[in-house]
């Protein structure tokens, strides 16, 4: 009998170990979610000196579960159904989603694939904004698909934090992650921050798919207004920013480049304009850079210029979603900068032709157009540029011969940060007097 009260005493204990052992196992927080716990240090709206380091984190898919919800508003709440609502919980915290109606977008977005919750977007100067409050960190949920023959991990984004521009980090990983923008400084959740992310790079680096902002619990967004000027840019390398960040002579690579300071984007800051801007280096009206013939089959300016991600011709783009006030065109320069060369007829009759269709898709609301020819190209482009100009009732602007000092170059010829804000200084004046702004 005794032997069997011991056995039995010896069950109930080895039964007691195991389920304080499965306690001790469920509180080791190996599925904690982001803390914000940070150094403690709010990011004032002078940058503070925060670090950004562009470190990825794994970013867990069970955050996209799909349990049905209903009834929830577009901020500041979870839900546990992305597909139609804006926030939901997951092991790093809250997620804001891409569709969060408090979240803004600049430039073209994909924003057609709703299964799998991302916003696609490649070109240039695309722009993502939102101001939040109640949270110590905020990480954005980014993945990056390369263009064909580009090398992975080379888009950049400049991060704007109230108006003081952060360090820049580099979209490297092809599976979603959460990317540290503002390093290990924790924001102060009883403010509010106004936060832009800024594409660099260009097109022909591949597309950026965004899947929102990881926050604390506490997290939500606040209202904002876009300015009420619209602008769009289209051109070649020198609206991208091609080696514009560089110090002649150099190379181009993708950390010489930077949209943010480009004349197009100095313009539309100045002048208070949201700004659309399509361009992909080494692109012409109808002959693209180096070609060896006088006329480029494919892949010019007014070819692509209808698509969302150029690098994807299944998407066309939705013309009704932005229509500017003012388009503004810098090309030509490739067209003429090796031989052989268009003629006079060909390259007007292409550019006149290309202004038509753009007409056409914002016949509703026509702009005024704006052609630049220069700063890398003279004569007799900038005579064929003007012609068109005339022909077609843009207004005329003259950049040919204004980088004349060493520093006013950057990288292969293109100009610096100096050349741009030369640029912008002739550009800005003749849009502001033509629009009346």
């Amino acid at each position: 009998m005794k032997k069997i009260l011991i056995s039995l005493f010896v069950i109930v204990l080895l039964c007691i170990f195991s389920i304080c052992g499965a306690e001790s196992n469920l509180n080791s927080g190996s599925g904690a979610s982001l803390s914000g716990s940070g150094s403690g240090a709010s990011l004032s709206g002078s940058g503070s000196g925060a670090s950004l380091s562009g470190s990825a984190s794994s970013f867990s898919d069970s955050s996209y579960s799909s349990e049905s919800s209903s009834g929830s508003s577009n901020s500041g709440t979870t839900s546990s159904t992305p597909s139609s609502n804006s926030q939901s919980s997951s092991d790093f915290g809250t997620v804001i989603y891409p569709s969060d109606e408090n979240i803004l977008y600049s430039g073209r977005f994909d924003t057609t694939q709703s299964p799998d919750n991302y916003y696609g977007f490649s070109w240039s100067g695309c722009q993502i904004s939102l101001s939040v409050t109640g949270t110590t960190t905020i990480k954005p949920i980014l993945d990056s698909v390369p263009a064909q023959g580009s090398p992975s991990g080379e888009n950049w984004f400049d991060v704007i934090v109230n108006n003081a521009i952060l360090t820049p980090f580099n979209v490297s990983s092809i599976a979603h992650q959460e990317y540290n923008m503002i390093g290990s400084t924790s924001l102060d959740p009883t403010q509010t921050y106004s936060i832009v992310l800024s594409k660099r790079t260009e097109a022909s680096f591949g597309e950026v798919r965004f899947y929102g902002f990881s926050v604390d619990s506490t997290g939500k967004t606040v209202p904002q207004s876009k300015p009420t000027r619209k602008i769009e840019f289209i051109g070649d390398s020198i609206t991208c920013g091609y080696g514009d960040l560089g110090t002649a002579p150099c190379n181009f690579q993708a950390i010489t480049e930077d949209n943010y300071d480009t004349y197009a984007s100095i313009t539309a800051r100045e002048l208070e304009c949201e700004m659309y801007l399509e361009a992909w280096s080494g692109r012409g009206v109808v002959r693209n850079y180096g070609s060896p013939t006088p006329t480029s089959s494919s892949g010019t300016i007014p070819l692509i210029y209808q698509y969302t991600i150029p690098t994807d011709t299944s998407i066309n783009w939705d013309f009704d979603q932005y229509i500017p006030d003012a388009v503004v065109i810098n090309l030509g320069t490739n067209d003429y900068s090796t031989q052989p060369a268009p003629s006079q007829e060909q390259f007007q009759s292409g550019y006149i032709d290309f202004i038509r269709a753009i007409r056409k898709y914002y016949a509703q609301s026509p702009p005024e157009f704006f052609l630049i020819c220069g700063p890398m190209i003279n004569n007799p482009c900038c005579d064929y540029v003007a012609n068109v100009s005339s022909i077609v009732g843009a207004t005329y602007i003259d950049a040919q011969n204004i980088l004349v000092e060493p520093t006013d170059f950057g990288c292969d010829g293109h100009p610096s940060l100096s050349g741009h804000t030369k640029l912008a200084a002739v550009v800005s004046p003749a849009i502001q007097k033509g629009m009346g702004w």
